[in-house]
């Protein structure tokens, strides 16, 4: 038995070698393969340079020997093309990248979508929003498995970009659930109105939608969203609530104060750290006497955001002085004090 136990683990220890040899060997290939492929997409790319330069930059006449001529050539010229679309935001160069895609590399794209290889489907969906190669877009659904996340959320980006009433539909039916952040992303390449449209349906969506709709169309900076955001601050979700008037104190203006009064006693703290940062965007003689009543503050966060919003106005120093011969609230007369010496050090 001992004999055969020896016998039966030195054919272990074989086969074991035999497997990280061949292992070996493999990642040796692969690693020759892709410097071999790096160097000839480099050679492509030195080779014609000056002329995707004249042809995309300086209006140069279109040349076949532009048209890649093998899987390293795509390549190639993918790494140009993405090189000029993430530095360069000019709609004509992007219009002419789009419709070199459109007529020499659809069909490259088309077969690699019906690929068994998972990598080379999802590169082929990349680069058709990349290059807003629309007719591929029915490929795309009948190619995908709707049960794996990262495909569906990848088609939806490709709808956010070329199909947007499309991705509107798709994402008020709800049927897929996705981070914060990858709502955001898909809502980033939506224009104002289109976000606002889901501003009017916000209840329901998901509800990591609901937060990304918010941010990112606060990001957007539009006067025009402010009515939307304001109606939200009567959400029942405080986190909604939060991030609107973060949203609101981002785009930097107050319409009518006599919204935001109430969030000076609100009983959640970073409602009235928001509203303590957006009463810098108010005319200071309306809003001095909330901002001393948030200067006395349970939470130090909301002191602090109070007497920076005062000491930013040019009465503002005075006021604070003033403020601290007429309370007994120690907690804010040493905020007052220390962010009247601060100002003091900076003069």
């Amino acid at each position: 038995m001992i004999e055969l136990s020896n016998q039966l683990l030195l054919y272990i220890i074989v086969i074991l070698l035999l497997f990280c040899g061949i292992a070996m060997i493999y990642l040796i290939y692969q690693r020759k393969y892709e410097e071999r492929k790096k160097h000839e997409m480099e050679k492509y790319i030195q080779k014609t340079k000056i002329l995707w330069q004249e042809y995309i930059l300086e209006d140069g006449q279109f040349t076949d020997t532009l048209i890649p001529k093998s899987k390293i050539q795509i390549l190639a010229v993918e790494h140009i093309f993405l090189s000029y679309l993430r530095n360069i935001s000019n709609p004509i160069i992007q219009q002419k990248i789009y419709t070199f895609a459109q007529m020499n590399l659809k069909e490259y794209y088309q077969n690699e979508l019906k690929s068994r290889n998972w990598s080379k489907k999802m590169n082929a969906m990349y680069r058709i929003a990349d290059f807003h190669i629309k007719e591929l877009i029915s490929t795309c659904e009948v190619s995908i498995n709707y049960n794996r996340s990262i495909e569906v959320f990848q088609l939806l980006k490709i709808y956010s970009i070329l199909e947007k009433e499309k991705f509107i539909q798709e994402i008020l039916l709800c049927n897929y659930s996705f981070s914060e952040s990858e709502y955001k992303k898909l809502f980033s390449y939506l224009e104002v109105e289109m976000l606002q449209r889901f501003m009017g349906k916000i209840e329901v969506l998901q509800q990591a939608a609901q937060y990304a709709l918010i941010d990112t169309i606060s990001a957007k900076g539009s006067m025009d969203v402010i009515e939307g955001l304001e109606e939200l601050l009567a959400n029942e979700d405080t986190e909604i609530r939060i991030r609107t008037l973060r949203g609101l104190e981002r785009i930097g203006v107050i319409r009518d104060l006599e919204t935001y009064i109430p969030f000076v006693n609100s009983k959640i703290w970073e409602e009235r750290l928001m509203v303590a940062k957006l009463f810098k965007y108010a005319p200071f003689t309306y809003t001095v006497e909330h901002l001393e009543k948030l200067l006395q503050d349970s939470n130090w966060w909301v002191r602090s955001q109070a007497a920076s919003t005062i000491i930013e106005d040019p009465r503002g120093y005075q006021r604070l002085k003033e403020f601290i011969t007429t309370t007994n609230d120690q907690y804010a007369i040493d905020m007052a004090n220390e962010v009247l010496e601060k100002r003091m050090r900076a003069v």
